[in-house]
Formats: structure tokens, sequence, C-alpha cells
């Protein structure tokens, strides 16, 4: 039986990282929406900035993540990039 490319090929490390980030970064924001709502709804007469730090920080730190991510990724997958040459080195192929 013919496996699908998704099936047959695993997922990198760093992507599966991004993806539980984005996971947990959601999981926060509805919980602190949630929070908030609660509060509102209590009649809770103070400020609110420790709400919008626990949402806004939080993005803030992804933001920075993912441009890590994203610059890992243009390096990578460039013909002078890190991983492609060593890659090339090893299989013994003769690059672009």
């Amino acid at each position: 039986m013919r496996r699908s490319r998704k099936e047959g090929k695993k997922q990198e490390f760093s992507k599966k990282i991004m993806k539980m980030e984005m996971a947990l970064l959601w999981i926060n924001t509805i919980g602190v929406l949630g929070l908030a709502f609660y509060c509102v709804h209590n009649s809770f007469d103070a400020a609110f900035p420790w709400l919008s730090a626990m949402v806004s920080l939080p993005w803030a730190a992804w933001g920075v993540s993912k441009t890590g991510y994203t610059m890992k990724s243009v390096k990578e997958n460039t013909s002078g990039g890190i991983v492609y040459e060593s890659a090339m080195r090893e299989e013994g192929g003769n690059g672009v």
C-alpha cells in the first residue's frame, strides 16, 4: 500500500515546537478573555493591566520566536545554507 507524502515524512522538531507554542498561546488568550469576562460580570472594579499583560507578553515572545524560526528556515532552505551544504557533503552530491 502506498503512503501519502504527509504520512511518510516525520515532522521536524522545530515545527512541532512552533505548533505547540501557538496552541498554548491561544489557550492562554481564550482563558484570559474568559477571566476578564468573569471579573466584569462579577463587578470587579479594579484595573485590568495584569490581564492585558497576561495576553500581550506571551504574544510578543511568540513574535520573537517566530522571527528566529523564520530566519532559521531561510538559512536552511537556500543553496548556501548551513544544512543544505552539509547535507550535500554527507550525500556525496555535487550541489548547485
